[in-house]
């Protein structure tokens, strides 16, 4: 399914790339006395204060707004749940929460977040980057499409097969014990694809190569509106309001304390990967340091130092890149593990896991480039070498799992070894 949606687009579109290069004044590069991008955020030049929480005021009032980054979060979380096969959830309900229309009764729309009135939804910005996609309709439907198809294959394949024992070739569920999970008949489960796969193309595609993209935050006209302070829209320029947006993406689901995240709470995405990540002794740190680039970058924005703002960005665009990076590194090693043990269910959790990680690696960003760790065409042939034959199920010698792992480790600047535990 995903070869042949994701093909259509590569034989029809080639994706924008954008090389990392800095304006005279204003564009995102190389930071100051470096000779590239700066990655750390302790190298980071800024003079200016920096709040020890993520809180901004104009007026004794916020100068923050992300209500719909935490709206989208929140209903990303609800049709995952749709998912399970015991939902009740049609393939066609499950795409109407998807592609969401305001007033349409969707959601749960539990507490203040107004779900089903909203006129915001998931769909809309999967693939929908400025920088990444442009006006490029015909490339981010592809993607969509992609998206789509976990939710019909879903209902299709897995839960009309929910009673029977999945094997090769076949859908069904695999069990070990209390560990059941239900998979495609390649041993995908549809869920972990969709999610993992959004953690790129709507989380990291939205920070990276949109709000926090060239053609947002080096916008003259924006940076104009900016320096006279004018408002748009609430008590916020368009700059500080779309860096808060990059920012709710992250930090945004209900359950987090934005101000001081250290838990994930209730995060099933990208935060929540952050912190799994950071617990890992070989990448210690890296929660700090993609909070700490939020904070100098939004302080470095108030005070209109551009060097410092698009040295913040730079880090962000390494360390959350890295995060997804090690994750799909991580569970593809996880599941060659598992396999060994002969724990399908475990292995083929680890493996769908990993597998919509890979995915999102084409919604990256490289520094050093401006374009993904990952081309998509790049993404495209690992997912093949994965679905290859019956999929999840041919892969216990562990071969392709490490030439897949091998591939993405080379990519960034940590080894297969290091992600893996």
């Amino acid at each position: 399914m995903y070869k042949q949606l994701i093909k259509a687009s590569l034989l029809s579109v080639t994706m924008v790339m954008f090389t990392a290069c800095k304006d005279e004044d204003n564009g995102i590069g190389e930071g100051p006395g470096t000779s590239g991008p700066v990655t750390d955020v302790n190298d980071i030049e800024f003079g200016g204060s920096v709040p020890a929480t993520y809180v901004f005021e104009r007026n004794s009032e916020t100068s923050i707004s992300f209500s719909g980054q935490t709206a989208r979060l929140a209903m990303n979380k609800e049709i995952l749940g749709y998912f399970s096969v015991t939902s009740g959830k049609t393939a066609s309900e499950v795409e109407a929460a998807f592609d969401h229309q305001a007033g349409a009764l969707d959601f749960v729309d539990a507490g203040s977040l107004g779900l089903n009135d909203s006129s915001k939804s998931v769909k809309s910005k999967i693939a929908a980057s400025d920088d990444l996609f442009g006006n490029d309709v015909v490339a981010g439907d592809a993607v969509k499409a992609v998206f789509s198809g976990y939710i019909s294959s879903n209902a299709s394949e897995v839960v009309v097969n929910k009673d029977n024992v999945a094997a090769a070739g076949s859908a069904g569920y695999v069990t070990n014990g209390s560990n059941t999970r239900y998979v495609s008949a390649k041993g995908l489960e549809y869920n972990q694809a969709f999610a993992k796969g959004s953690i790129g193309a709507l989380i990291a595609d939205q920070v990276l190569n949109n709000y926090l993209g060239s053609q947002r935050l080096s916008n003259s006209e924006y940076i104009a509106a900016h320096e006279a302070e004018t408002l748009d829209g609430g008590n916020y320029t368009k700059l500080e309001h779309y860096f808060d947006e990059a920012y709710g993406y992250v930090y945004g689901d209900p359950s987090v304390d934005f101000e001081s995240p250290v838990s994930y709470e209730g995060d099933a995405f990208l935060f929540k990967y952050i912190t799994k990540v950071n617990s890992d002794t070989d990448f210690a740190g890296i929660q700090d340091q993609i909070f700490k680039a939020f904070k100098i970058g939004r302080a470095a924005l108030v005070a209109n130092d551009y060097d410092a703002l698009n040295d913040a960005i730079t880090v962000l665009q390494y360390q959350i890149s890295k995060v997804m990076g090690v994750r799909a590194v991580y569970y593809l090693q996880a599941g060659k593990r598992a396999l060994a043990a002969q724990d399908n269910a475990t292995a083929f959790h680890d493996l769908s896991e990993g597998y919509g990680f890979v995915y999102s690696l084409q919604f990256t960003r490289n520094p050093e480039t401006g374009a993904p760790y990952l081309s998509a065409s790049e993404v495209t042939a690992l997912i093949e070498k994965l679905e290859a034959g019956n999929g999840f199920w041919d892969l216990t010698d562990g071969t392709v799992l490490d030439e897949v792992s091998n591939t993405i480790s080379a990519k960034f600047d940590f080894s297969t070894a290091e992600a893996a535990e």
